[in-house]
């Protein structure tokens, strides 16, 4: 008994050691969303910028989004995702980069610092209806997260005018 309470409070002393000689372990690897810092997560891997509100970074999502190859299928309206999991969900989230977003045919990759939601099972994807031709042709999305490629399969218009006349659509993993 005495042996595990020594072990334990050896253990205890090491972590402690480690926490003050790193400036707190704890924060150098998981900055709080709202700081100036990004997340790799590993080494070797980009850096990711946190996105505010969400809460501690700790893993990357790269998002794609695929716009269908029909007339009038790219969007300038705002689009977000949620992405539901086994563990919750984070969102709505804007998904926006230096690049000219969601044109016809074209394919969009996004890289998200966002905290785990377990095994992902559904999205969420809308739009706000801004701009003079808002409507979207989604083809599909695709989330890649430690280890885990699941597919979200659309081939439908988020329009005020087109199929059921809603921008947002829910999708189930393929």
């Amino acid at each position: 008994m005495r042996i595990g309470r020594v072990l334990a409070g050896t253990m205890a002393l090491a972590a402690a050691t480690i926490m003050a000689t790193s400036g707190s372990a704890a924060a150098s690897v998981t900055p709080r969303i709202g700081s100036d810092h990004t997340y790799s997560g590993r080494q070797n891997t980009p850096s990711v910028p946190l996105n505010k509100g969400i809460g501690v970074a700790q893993y990357q999502y790269r998002v794609t989004v695929y716009t269908g190859d029909k007339p009038d299928a790219g969007t300038d309206a705002t689009v977000h995702i949620t992405i539901y999991g086994t563990r919750g969900a984070v969102g709505p989230i804007k998904l926006d980069n230096s690049e000219n977003n969601f044109e016809r045919g074209k394919t969009d990759r996004f890289v998200l610092g966002l905290r785990d939601v377990g095994r992902v099972k559904s999205i969420k994807i809308s739009h706000d209806n801004s701009g003079k031709k808002p409507g979207w042709y989604l083809k599909k999305v695709t989330i890649d997260v430690n280890r885990d490629h699941p597919k979200f399969p659309c081939n439908r218009w988020l329009a005020k005018d087109e199929d059921d006349h809603r921008t947002w659509v829910k999708l189930r993993r393929a």
